[in-house]
């Protein structure tokens, strides 16, 4: 019965988790805004390895418990050694289940490969999207030399700046921005865009819809998809900033307004758009860091008990097939 005690107190604590991880990346803001290539990658680094403790816990759960066997009986022993080597509580009687334990076995496996699949589906998918909008700038554009760099331009009323990878297009403004926008707030406008190219964002924001959106159903998935975004966008104003001073891009950000549908349709899904929520406030009056210090602190733990637990289990798991599943 310990067995099943410790199996069910791994699974619940983990599943706690992901409940209360949201309030944790809610409240964890004013730390992280300060550092956001940092909480980027952290943010995706809890994203990341909650798939791996899954994995984990269902190798975890074969050694713990003991099924009918659905396997020949030679194989069926060699299996039952190993996995019983590979218990991380020695010592400890298996649990009796009605479940075949080569299930537990096979799901990380089987999870990977459903992984690759489908993030091969959605790296198609983003291609095609991105290149169909790719056709349509080339069409409706014309490239002009904009503060030194050449850029498309699109004729439009509304004055609006977004970015796609460099080799759909980089960098496009309206010609309504440019006849807005004073030449200090252009320039921020630029290098606001500039460094969602440069700097590989539209990388992360694949990763994100391919492994993080699609579980939005979680509430940490949830939280981690749309905070992402926010901190790339901080990342990009933080370059906008030092390049053009916080007035310049404040300026420009009140004249541009809310994202506009037609800037959306022209760079199809998977653009990023300098016009956001809350932005304004985040650069003239940001929060203090005292109230986001405990948040990260339990962010950091989460992260360190998930590499703990995944180390742990593969490590036992590897050293039994380095040994031959000798059985201590």
């Amino acid at each position: 019965m310990s067995l099943l005690l410790i199996g069910a107190g791994a699974a619940a604590l983990f599943a706690l988790i992901s409940f209360i991880g949201p309030l944790l990346v809610r409240t964890a803001a004013p730390v992280l805004m300060r550092v956001p290539r940092l909480a980027v990658y952290g943010l995706l680094l809890v994203s990341l390895m909650w798939w791996a403790v899954v994995a984990a816990l269902s190798l975890m759960a074969a050694s713990l418990f003991k099924g009918p066997d659905v396997l020949p009986v030679p194989l069926a022993d060699v299996c039952q050694r190993c996995l019983i080597a590979a218990s991380p509580f020695p010592g400890l009687a298996q649990v009796d289940t009605l479940v075949p334990v080569v299930l537990f076995l096979i799901f990380p496996l089987v999870l990977s490969v459903v992984s690759a699949v489908w993030a091969l589906q959605q790296r198609t998918r983003r291609r095609q999207a991105n290149s169909a909008a790719a056709q349509r700038l080339r069409r409706d554009s014309a490239v002009a030399d904009i503060n030194g760099h050449s850029l498309n331009v699109l004729d439009g009323r509304a004055p609006f700046a977004f970015s796609m990878p460099q080799k759909y297009g980089g960098v496009i403004v309206s010609e309504a921005l440019c006849a807005t926008l004073e030449k200090n707030e252009l320039t921020a406008v630029l290098e606001h865009e500039r460094a969602h190219v440069e700097g590989g964002h539209h990388r992360v924001m694949a990763i994100v819809d391919t492994f993080v959106r699609p579980l939005s159903f979680i509430p940490l998935f949830a939280e981690v998809a749309a905070s992402i975004p926010l901190y790339l966008e901080i990342i990009a104003d933080n370059r906008a900033r030092q390049v053009a001073g916080t007035p310049a891009l404040a300026s420009a950000l009140l004249k541009i307004g809310q994202p506009a549908s037609h800037s959306d349709h022209l760079g199809g899904l998977h653009a990023l758009n300098i016009a956001g929520p809350d932005r304004i406030r985040q650069l003239v009056s940001p929060a203090t860091m005292t109230s986001g210090v405990l948040p990260v602190v339990a962010l950091v733990s989460v992260l360190a008990a998930f590499v703990t637990v995944f180390s742990s289990v593969f490590y036992s798991y590897a050293t039994v097939l380095a040994t031959g599943c000798a059985i201590p």
